[in-house]
């Protein structure tokens, strides 16, 4: 009967495994010394966002009408999430691509 050593592990995959014990650091984090996060950058930039929102409600925009719009956009983006599962389910059904089912219904691709 003949028993076969297992592989030691390598120093490599002793240091990548230490590795995955570690806190994970995200490459998006903002940088703590950052001009852009400095009291006096901020407030000019809420001075500019003021005076933009100013500029809007002058050519006739209302904040409360920005809610109705974002409401009516997800009501579309949820009838056209269920418009492509419809599609879907079609396609496999018919054995054929998805988009070959905007062919047959006389869709656009950006519908």
């Amino acid at each position: 009967m003949s028993f076969e050593k297992t592989p030691t592990r390598s120093k490599k995959s002793r240091s990548s495994s230490k590795r995955l014990c570690e806190a994970f650091k995200s490459p998006f984090q903002a940088d703590r010394t950052s001009p852009s996060l400095q009291p006096c950058d901020l407030k000019t930039k809420l001075q500019k966002i003021e005076a933009e929102i100013q500029t809007l409600k002058q050519k006739g925009f209302r904040e409360d009408e920005l809610q109705v719009h974002i409401d009516k956009l997800h009501e579309y983006n949820e009838v056209k999430d269920a418009g492509q599962m419809v599609l879907g389910r079609l396609a496999t059904l018919a054995g054929v691509r998805t988009q070959d089912m905007y062919v047959r219904y006389g869709l656009e691709m950006d519908d």
